[in-house]
């Protein structure tokens, strides 16, 4: 009874916290972040494929909906921070079965973002590696350049000799 009675103080001690329908804010707050990393994977695999083809300006546009899509994941991990704080005090009152839920809707969400991290960090070095190759064969062209400047190019055609005693 005892038991029972000190998780009834630690649930309205939560409620009191978070609100009285925490429960239903924070499964919204999971669902958006998972719904919103699920688009970013995806656009992540849709930028793979837009640098491999060196479709810039479709990349940049990607990049576009990528910031606005990156902002929706920051601005909902605003509303998860009062969960974060009182993990513990969650932790505490939940059943085992919703707890594994809740912990496992977390480690989707924590692989997702691990997932894109290291493809947006290959990306950066395809991109660079790209941009390196461009830069050089561009060097190569101001070389050549110098050297047919350098030849003299091609000579204005015309008389180059006169004959004065014609």
């Amino acid at each position: 009874m005892t038991h029972r009675a000190s998780g009834n103080d630690a649930a309205i001690q939560l409620e009191n916290k978070l609100g009285e329908h925490w429960r239903g804010a924070l499964d919204r707050v999971l669902s958006r972040q998972l719904e919103l990393y699920g688009e970013l994977d995806a656009l992540c695999n849709r930028q793979r494929g837009l640098i491999e083809a060196n479709d810039a300006d479709r990349l940049v546009g990607l990049l576009g909906e990528r910031s606005r899509v990156v902002q929706s994941i920051a601005d909902t991990a605003d509303h998860l921070a009062p969960f974060t704080r009182a993990w513990g005090e969650i932790e505490s009152t939940l059943d085992d079965k919703t707890l594994r839920d809740l912990k496992r809707r977390l480690d989707v969400i924590a692989s997702i973002a691990a997932s894109v991290a290291e493809r947006d960090a290959a990306d950066g070095e395809a991109i660079k590696a790209k941009r390196n190759a461009l830069a050089d064969r561009l060097a190569g062209l101001d070389r050549s350049k110098a050297a047919v400047t350098a030849y003299g190019g091609p000579r204005p055609s015309g008389a180059r000799m006169q004959d004065r005693k014609g």
